[in-house]
């Protein structure tokens, strides 16, 4: 008898994906950040934990690895706009390099805040700064990326 072992299908809501798509384009800024070059990546040691400069290295270079990172989700940003949310994850679930690059940014989200209030304290001084009270709740963004994280952790490439 044979048994065949299925990946996990991503599903998403419409927001979800969204989320997920905000938080790619938030990880290639990051990576854009960095004060070395593409191709020759430093580890950066900026006085956080080890594990968070380790988790950054892996993203620039994977970012490295991937240059069209930013067509891929201009594309897959068009494909959940104009067909929908099954045919944007049906198109991510071919790109696991994308859904790589997300699992790295939240997991270093989740190591630089592992609580809701530690987010909430770096959230009031960026929101202090942007002037900005229109949008989500630090809780609000803090489940919603750990809603993320728990899928994408759960799907194998």
């Amino acid at each position: 008898m044979t048994r065949t072992v299925s990946t996990p299908v991503l599903r998403f809501s419409d927001d979800a994906f969204d989320l997920f798509l905000d938080e790619a384009e938030r990880a290639l800024i990051e990576v854009d950040n960095r004060g070395d070059e593409p191709h020759r990546r430093l580890h950066e040691c900026d006085g956080g934990p080890e594990a968070v400069a380790e988790l950054r290295l892996a993203l620039a270079e994977l970012a490295d690895a991937y240059p069209g990172l930013c067509y891929e989700l201009e594309a897959l940003s068009e494909r959940l706009r104009c067909v929908g949310v099954r045919a944007a994850a049906t198109d991510l679930e071919m790109r696991p390099h994308v859904v790589q690059l997300v699992r790295l940014s939240l997991e270093i989200f989740f190591r630089l805040y592992p609580t809701v209030d530690a987010f909430e304290t770096s959230f009031d001084e960026d929101d202090e700064e942007d002037g900005d009270d229109d949008g989500p709740s630090p809780l609000e963004v803090w489940e919603a990326n750990r809603y993320i994280l728990r899928m994408l952790r759960g799907w194998t490439c």
